[in-house]
């Protein structure tokens, strides 16, 4: 079964689905850990460092329980007949994926738990329940796997629908195009001046397929097996 980060639905201006492209989860995550990587050494507290690291590698596995596609929300206005006066965009859905943990490491399942919400009441619940020194890198830990993933999700978004703004929760860094295929986080926090990042892209063959029907695009997404793919690799580079 094939599991994915994000989908990108494409649509026309008549909105017409005209493309759907998968990240493959794996790309995702080892994006996170690249990002997180180039992160300046101050910001890593040395005790708890390779658990952020596992962290990051674990942190979206409830994904591949959580997956589905359905029509998105945000087009529910109605006619003066009482029908949708739009057609349905589709959508993807990862609900409640970061509350299944591995159970191993309070550490680890806390960050993980806790990867959607960098909130005082979320960080005062998980570090309740760990040791006092672990308490004390709890918070930069989390924000680090935060900022990893959102950058990450950021720029994917960015580079593969062309978007000019895209902002994210708790965001603290601004991703800025500066030419083609290339971005700077400003402020910059990482330790080496520029490095790459790569979006790999698996497109799902629309013909055939019931394109009004959510469950029949998420099957084919789970169980295809031949997909059109492709590579994009950009420069994060600071300005």
């Amino acid at each position: 079964m094939n599991h994915w980060g994000r989908v990108f639905f494409i649509y026309d201006s008549s909105l017409n689905l005209l493309q759907v492209k998968a990240q493959p989860l794996e790309n995702h995550v080892g994006n996170c850990g690249i990002i997180l990587d180039k992160f300046r050494k101050s910001y890593f507290h040395d005790h708890t460092k390779q658990r952020l690291m596992q962290a990051v590698s674990l942190h979206d596995e409830g994904k591949k329980q959580t997956f589905k596609i359905q029509f998105s929300d945000n087009n529910k206005q109605k006619d003066k007949t009482g029908k949708k006066d739009k057609p349905q965009k589709l959508s993807y859905s990862f609900s409640g994926h970061r509350f299944i943990v591995p159970g191993k490491d309070i550490y680890i399942d806390g960050l993980i738990r806790s990867h959607h919400e960098f909130s005082v009441e979320q960080i005062n619940r998980e570090k309740a329940k760990l040791p006092e020194q672990d308490k004390k890198t709890f918070a930069d830990d989390l924000y680090l796997l935060c900022m990893s993933d959102h950058l990450e999700a950021e720029l994917a978004v960015k580079t593969v629908e062309n978007k000019t703004e895209n902002p994210r929760n708790f965001m603290e860094f601004v991703t800025v195009p500066l030419e083609n295929k290339v971005f700077s986080v400003i402020p910059w926090p990482f330790e080496p001046d520029s490095f790459p990042v790569t979006f790999e892209l698996k497109e799902l063959d629309l013909a055939g397929l019931n394109l009004n029907n959510p469950k029949n695009i998420e099957k084919a997404l789970k169980l295809n097996t031949d997909f059109k793919t492709e590579t994009i690799k950009i420069f994060l580079r600071r300005d």
